[in-house]
C-alpha cells in the first residue's frame, strides 16, 4: 500500500511541476514558435520521465508475477535481492513464503509417500472414491480383486465388473453413507465397510476377507449341533434309568439319586438350548404370518398360570396399538416372550410382571417389565452372550443354562428387529423388543 501512495505522490508532483512550467511559459512574452517548441520539448521530456519511472516500477512487479506463477506450478526458488526500497520488503516476504512452502511441500510429499506405502502394505482391498465416482486412491489388493492395473482416476463403473461390488459402489455413490455389510466375491466372503467424509465428499471402501472365519464358524455350528444330538440320547437314557432305580432305593440313596437327576436335567436343558441355537443359526427364512396380538399373549399367560399363582405374582397385559395384529414367525416369537416371562418369574419374589405392546410408524414394540431383583449395570452389555450368567450360584439353583437370552436375541435378529435392556438392582428389569412392520 505504501508503494502505491509514494508512486501516486510522485506523479502528482510531476504533474504539478509540469503545470507550473506551462503556466510560466504562457505568461512569458515568447514568440509563438518558440513557445510551441518549448512546450513540445517539455511535454516530451515529462512523458519520457513518466515512461521510465513506470517501467522502473513495473519490472519488479513482473518478476513477482512470474515468481508466483512458478510457485503455483510447485517450482520453488528465491527471488534475487533488490535495492529498490519500495519493493524490497515484498521480495523478502515472498522469499520467506517460498522457503516455507518448499518445506511444507517436502513434508507433504513424505507423508503422502508414507501413506501410499501403508495403503499398499495392507492386505485388505482399499480404494477411495470421490463425489464424481472417480477412484483417487487404491492398493494392489483392490487392483487384483477387480483384475485391472490402471484404476487411478478411472470411474468406478469402468473398473468394477462384479455385480455385488458394483451395486455397493453405485449405492454409496448415489447416497453416501457409512455402512457395513457382507458380500460374496470370487468364491470368497467379504465384510465391506464404507466411511464417508462430509469435508471432502470422498468415500473410503475397505473389504475384509472373512472367508476362513465364516468356515470356522460353520464348523463350530456343525460341531455343536452334532455333539448336542449325540449327548441328548444318553442323557435321556440316564434319566430314565435313574427314575427306574428310585423304586428300589433307600431314603439316603434317593437323596443321592435326586442330585444326579437334577444335574442330568440341567445337562438336558443345556443340550436342548444348544440344539435350539444351532437350528436358529442354520435358518435362512422365517414363516412370517399375521398374528392377533391379544390371542397371542393370552396363550402365553395360560402357559404360566400355575407358576404365577404359586409365586403369587400378577402378570398384566397392556395393548396400546391401533392395529390388533403384528407379523412374525409365531412359534419362534412365542419362544422370545416365553423366555423373557420365564426369567421374570424366576427372579421376582414379590411384585408383578407387565407386558406392554405399543407401536410407531415402522415397528411393533413389546416391553416386558418386572419388579424383580434387577441386574447390575456392569453386566448389561454381556447378558445376551452365550453362557454368560450374572449370578452363577442362583442360576444353578434355578436351573438356568445361560443360553436363554442368546436364543431371544438371535430370534429377534432373524426378524430384523432390535432388543434393548434396562435394569436397576432392587427395582427390576425391562426388555424392549422392536419388530418391523410388514
Amino acid at each position: 500500500m505504501n508503494i502505491f501512495k509514494k508512486t501516486f505522490r510522485k506523479f502528482v508532483i510531476l504533474i504539478l511541476v509540469y503545470a507550473v512550467i506551462i503556466m510560466i511559459l504562457k505568461s512569458s512574452l515568447l514568440p509563438a514558435n518558440s513557445y510551441y517548441i518549448l512546450f513540445g520539448f517539455i511535454t516530451f521530456f515529462v512523458l519520457l520521465i513518466a515512461y521510465f519511472y513506470i517501467r522502473f516500477l513495473t519490472k519488479p512487479l513482473e518478476k513477482i508475477g512470474s515468481h508466483l506463477q512458478q510457485v503455483s506450478e510447485n517450482k520453488y526458488y528465491e527471488l534475487p535481492e533488490i535495492t529498490l526500497n519500495e519493493f524490497q520488503q515484498i521480495f523478502i516476504d515472498l522469499n520467506i513464503l517460498t522457503v516455507r512452502l518448499k518445506k511444507y511441500e517436502t513434508k507433504l510429499s513424505k507423508h503422502k509417500e508414507g501413506f501410499n506405502i501403508i495403503i499398499e502394505s495392507i492386505k485388505e482391498a482399499i480404494w477411495i472414491q470421490d463425489k464424481k465416482g472417480l477412484i483417487t486412491i487404491s492398493n494392489n489388493s483392490f487392483t487384483r480383486l477387480v483384475d485391472q492395473r490402471n484404476v487411478k482416476d478411472q470411474y468406478f463403473w469402468n473398473v468394477i465388473r462384479n455385480k455385488e461390488l458394483y451395486d455397493l459402489s453405485d449405492r454409496i455413490f448415489q447416497n453416501p453413507a457409512n455402512i457395513t455389510e457382507e458380500l460374496d466375491l470370487k468364491d470368497s466372503r467379504f465384510l465391506a465397510s464404507t466411511s464417508y467424509s462430509n469435508l471432502t465428499g470422498e468415500t473410503v471402501f475397505i473389504l475384509y476377507d472373512i472367508t476362513e472365519f465364516r468356515k470356522l464358524e460353520m464348523i463350530k455350528r456343525d460341531f455343536v449341533l452334532n455333539v448336542s444330538h449325540e449327548l441328548r440320547t444318553p442323557l435321556t437314557s440316564i434319566k430314565g434309568y435313574l427314575e427306574t432305580l428310585e423304586e428300589e432305593l433307600s431314603k439316603d440313596q434317593l437323596a443321592l439319586v435326586d442330585v444326579i437327576k437334577r444335574n442330568t436335567d440341567r445337562l438336558i436343558n443345556i443340550v436342548n438350548d444348544l440344539l435350539t441355537l444351532s437350528r436358529l443359526e442354520h435358518i435362512e427364512d422365517l414363516e412370517i404370518e399375521k398374528i392377533t396380538t391379544a390371542d397371542f399373549l393370552q396363550n402365553i399367560v395360560n402357559i404360566f398360570e400355575f407358576r404365577l399363582k404359586k409365586k403369587k405374582i400378577e402378570l398384566a397385559i397392556d395393548i396400546q396399538t391401533r392395529e390388533n395384529y403384528f407379523h412374525a414367525d409365531r412359534f419362534k416369537f412365542e419362544q422370545v416372550i416365553i423366555n423373557l416371562i420365564d426369567n421374570a418369574i424366576k427372579y421376582t419374589k414379590d411384585g408383578s410382571i407387565k407386558v406392554i405392546v405399543v407401536e410407531n410408524v415402522e415397528s411393533t414394540i413389546f416391553e416386558v417389565l418386572d419388579s424383580g431383583s434387577g441386574i447390575n449395570q456392569k453386566h448389561l452389555p454381556r447378558v445376551f452372550e452365550r453362557f454368560y450368567v450374572v449370578d452363577k450360584s442362583r442360576s444353578r439353583k434355578m436351573g438356568g443354562t445361560g443360553l436363554g437370552l442368546s436364543i431371544v436375541k438371535h430370534i429377534v435378529n432373524l426378524h430384523d428387529g432390535t432388543i434393548e435392556i434396562e435394569s436397576e438392582v432392587g427395582k427390576g428389569t425391562k426388555f424392549k423388543i422392536s419388530i418391523p412392520k410388514v
